[in-house]
């Protein structure tokens, strides 16, 4: 990967309708690897916001 691309839902529905299929191919590719490295994020921030919750209580 040559560039840093944030994987935010824009940047997902942005190439979603170009229909670019190398493009849409390109960042399956980029979000599979981000998963890879970082986990389920919406996860582990729903777990974060409970904590926060906890904390603020």
């Amino acid at each position: 990967m040559s560039s840093f691309r944030p994987l935010y839902a824009v940047t997902i529905t942005d190439a979603i309708a170009t229909g670019d299929l190398d493009q849409l191919k390109k960042l399956a590719a980029e979000a599979e690897e981000h998963v890879n490295q970082y986990g389920d994020v919406a996860t582990l921030l729903a777990a974060l916001k409970i904590e926060i919750a906890k904390a603020e209580a």
